[in-house]
């Protein structure tokens, strides 16, 4: 072969990574939309294929099996990407660890949580409700689980070394808050039920977090 065969070779593999990375990004995106919508029985995945512009061979030979695609769709959805980075090394997570008092975390937290929620509190919704049906969702539901352990945790020890939080805190109180904040279904009441849009559930989030953590008159 010749030079220029070896020059081209290089953006012809990146210019098929960029298209596997699409195809993925289409069917994960028609996957989470179909399980919001219908239900774990109820999606297929030729219909997602369908949905997504791809055969259904492609989609069953890059995620295999439908637990396989629901969890790709929960990572999805969690992550707002397919790029594969965990949370605890991305840049808003990263910002929290960095935040120069407890007030900026917490107000940082609060920003995070809206994203998170607004993109995975359906489909987590989804995930919960068809555990106990089957067992390939029910180890999803207790990875889920044990990732929100792990956040909680996190945000626990984080918030613990910074200044200006409210004095006396336990660890178990600051924990419980904690809890309550990244429980998918507390989203899913104060946007479905008391109407709150995501504008409004941020704003709760921040008043929730200066009540239960910071120092009366704290900032917000």
């Amino acid at each position: 072969m010749g030079s220029a065969d070896n020059e081209r070779r290089p953006y012809d593999a990146s210019r098929r990574r960029v298209a596997a990375e699409e195809r993925r990004l289409a069917v994960v995106a028609a996957a989470r939309e179909a399980f919001e919508e219908r239900g774990w029985a109820a999606v297929r995945m030729r219909e997602v294929a369908e949905a997504a512009g791809v055969s259904q061979k492609l989609v069953e030979a890059v995620f295999r099996t439908k637990s396989a695609l629901l969890q790709a769709a929960v990572d999805y959805a969690i992550r707002g990407d397919v790029d594969p980075l965990p949370m605890p090394e991305r840049e808003s997570v990263q910002a929290m660890e960095a935040a120069s008092d407890a007030a900026e975390m917490l107000r940082l937290h609060a920003r995070h949580l809206r994203l998170v929620n607004a993109r995975s509190a359906r489909i987590a919704a989804v995930v919960e409700h068809a555990a106990p049906a089957d067992p390939a969702v029910a180890g999803l539901w207790r990875e889920m689980n044990r990732n929100r352990r792990y956040a909680v945790d996190w945000a626990t020890e984080t918030f613990l070394r910074k200044r200006g939080r409210r004095r006396g805190l336990s660890r178990a109180r600051v924990a419980a808050a904690f809890w309550v904040a990244l429980d998918w279904s507390t989203y899913r009441t104060l946007t479905d039920l008391a109407g709150l849009d995501d504008d409004g559930y941020e704003e709760w989030l921040r008043n929730y977090y200066a009540g239960q953590l910071l120092p009366p008159g704290g900032a917000r």
